[in-house]
């Protein structure tokens, strides 16, 4: 290349030399010469090219499932997640990252880059109201109206693997909606929400299938192998035998964990008993001085009380601490092993030469767990369906707690110390639902001058503590410009489809500018009639019956990121600019509010309320009891009990106890 050049430098040298002195190049420069260096310069543009083509990024995006705030080691966990930790070291981390409180929906934005209700998961085919069905936006699958990252990323020369978690074809695997069909070539998927984690034992509330390359399959790993090492193994095959092209890939490794049920190895569990034996109060006081350490918050900023308060930890029994700590070290376990089964994927790149070069992202869907205690959500779906049967295959004892055969999750409690310091939960439109762990490893080819490669916790504070606003649809966007792809058409294979709706992240994590979205730009989102919008450092929320009381609030959550000082009345001028916006945006995207009975009582039994009368949470969805008396009940009294009418928690909870 340097004989190349150097050669294009005497012939323009010496052609203006010879201009000047009056001869004609011509004369002396033959023909053939003028040929060859003309050649010589094609060869260096397409040799450029082609090494553009070289350096374009490998791409492995890593999505865990009901993640809490605090729920990594990077982020303040009492976990240990060494591998995510030290991608965190390697890059940088997004503490003011936003998205959808519930996983269909977030996971629709964040393959497409626009606001799920154009992409057809308005809300969720698990909930959604008789006034929705049929309406455009509320297909509950996505829809043809955008088009994924997957599709544009193979159009462009990637190869494309997906392993995991997909939830995004409805309730029946709708045609053409599968991975397969939405751009990954290879693809291993559990297309459900949610499911066992070890074997394909039947849920109550909707049958579990798998899909692989485009068919549905039975479970893999002969239904003993565990979710995390399921998904893991598979991607490291994809990426093991990928083609050897040259071409680069798109990886797309969506993890059960840490959905309910909570499910782990035992060894890993029994780890975890002393660490949470301390309990709920102090493990959030735990979590938020290591922020503190890391620099999310100012060094004396105090704890901020949680909305709602948790029944304070010295006040339960013996054998009520002892079902949370089970409960919670089997969460912890979870987590851990998943950790585990990234650091394999990472090794595989390593080994391979492609970790340096290789853009990884871990995020989670949506925050901490379902708030309901998960007992009264299957209950409720097996007096609706008659199948009381299914009880028979559980044993939540407490030593048992965490196998295969039991049925657990932590409820709104267990959210108080894995989501700190924020308040509220999964499906609320509160910080504890929405703002989630976001961990960042760019390219070495896209490394700024700026970033350091010191360890230290000076440089990680100054220089990976991101606390910019950012926002799940901004990621889609992110990804296609570090592989280079300016995606503005509103067409895809003859159909119109909708512009991409987020915005890069790139320019904010080389530095260049401090933040994406401006300071009066209005970002929004709905989800069961729960609404919040985001403005510089406010936010605006408003939940309606059982969950709140309807009314709109307004925080800064830079000053106040648990919540616990509505400000509604002394910035209404503020407010009400970002109802306006609000209104705007539901207009724009569609939204439909969720009327009927049933939806109500639906939420009453899934969403327990938050406003501050609620000073205790009960803790008798933790009893292995309950499950135990219902048994040998069977499908008719059990339903003559409840009659006809959808239960609520309360009327669950009464029936339970009766």
């Amino acid at each position: 290349m340097k004989q190349l050049t150097y050669g294009m430098r005497f012939f323009i040298t010496f052609s203006i030399t010879l201009s000047l002195i009056g001869l004609p190049s011509s004369s002396i420069m033959s023909n053939n010469f003028l040929h060859q260096a003309a050649f010589a310069q094609q060869q260096q543009i397409l040799l450029s090219q082609h090494k553009q083509q070289q350096q374009r990024p490998n791409i492995l995006m890593i999505v865990g499932d009901d993640f809490g705030f605090s729920d990594i080691g990077a982020f303040g966990s009492q976990i240990s997640t060494p591998n995510l930790d030290a991608l965190a070291k390697d890059g940088k981390i997004l503490t003011n990252y936003h998205t959808n409180p519930v996983c269909s929906p977030a996971r629709v934005s964040l393959l497409t880059g626009v606001d799920h209700h154009i992409g057809g998961i308005g809300t969720m085919y698990e909930a959604i109201a008789p006034n929705q069905i049929g309406k455009p936006g509320y297909e509950t699958y996505i829809n043809d109206k955008t088009v994924t990252i997957a599709e544009l990323l193979k159009d462009a020369g990637y190869h494309t693997y997906l392993s995991g978690k997909w939830h995004l074809s409805g309730n029946s695997a709708q045609n053409g909606t599968l991975p397969h069909d939405r751009g990954f070539e290879k693809s291993l998927t559990l297309l459900n929400g949610g499911a066992n984690h070890f074997n394909t034992q039947a849920q109550p509330l909707e049958k579990i299938s798998f899909a692989e390359d485009g068919k549905i399959i039975p479970r893999p790993g002969n239904s003993t192998l565990y979710s995390n090492d399921l998904y893991a193994d598979k991607m490291i095959e994809y990426i093991k035998n990928g083609a050897s092209d040259g071409k680069p890939f798109f990886a797309y490794l969506a993890f059960q964990v840490a959905h309910s049920p909570f499910q782990a190895p035992e060894g890993t569990i029994s780890k975890y008993f002393k660490t949470f034996s301390v309990g709920w109060d102090e493990l959030r006081k735990q979590s938020f001085e290591k922020q503190k350490e890391l620099g999310f918050w100012p060094a004396d900023m105090k704890l901020p009380q949680r909305i709602p308060p948790n029944q304070p930890w010295n006040e339960l029994t013996q054998g009520q601490k002892n079902y949370v700590i089970r409960i919670l070290a089997t969460h912890a376990a979870m987590i851990e092993d998943m950790d585990h089964a990234i650091g394999n994927v990472i090794q595989v790149l390593k080994q391979k030469g492609q970790y340096d070069n290789t853009l990884i992202v871990f995020v989670s869907d949506n925050g901490s767990s379902e708030p309901a205690p998960l007992l009264y959500i299957a209950l409720s779906a097996i007096l609706n369906s008659g199948k009381p049967s299914f009880l028979a295959t559980v044993n939540n004892s407490l030593s048992n707690i965490g196998n295969a055969s039991s049925i657990v999750n932590y409820a709104a409690w267990g959210s108080y110390s894995t989501t700190s310091p924020l308040s509220g939960y999964k499906t609320t439109m509160y910080e504890g639902g929405t703002r989630v762990p976001f961990v960042i490893k760019e390219p070495t080819s896209a490394l700024s001058s700026s970033s350091s490669s010191s360890n230290s916790t000076t440089a990680f504070k100054s220089n990976r503590v991101i606390k910019a606003f950012a926002f799940v649809n901004d990621l889609a966007p992110t990804i296609l410009d570090y592989a280079g792809i300016n995606h503005l058409e509103t067409m895809y294979n003859g159909h119109p489809v909708h512009p991409i709706m987020g915005k890069s992240l790139k320019p904010l994590l080389n530095g260049t500018v401090n933040r994406v979205h401006g300071q009066n730009e209005i970002v929004a989102d709905e989800m069961f009639n729960n609404s919040a919008v985001y403005m510089g450092d406010w936010k605006a929320t408003k939940h309606p019956p059982p969950v709140g009381d309807g009314k709109w609030q307004l925080f800064n959550l830079t000053s106040d990121p648990g919540q616990n000082y509505d400000v509604a009345s002394q910035h209404q001028d503020i407010l009400q600019k970002m109802k306006d916006g609000y209104d705007t945006y539901a207009k724009n995207v569609g939204v439909i509010p969720p009327l009927g009975q049933k939806f109500q009582n639906m939420m009453a039994v899934t969403i327990p309320p938050l406003d501050q009368s609620q000073v205790t949470i009960t803790l008798k969805d933790i009893l292995p009891g309950k499950f135990n008396t219902l048994k040998s009940i069977n499908a008719s009294k059990i339903q003559s009990s409840i009659a006809s009418k959808f239960p609520t928690l309360h009327e669950i909870q009464t029936f339970l106890e009766s």
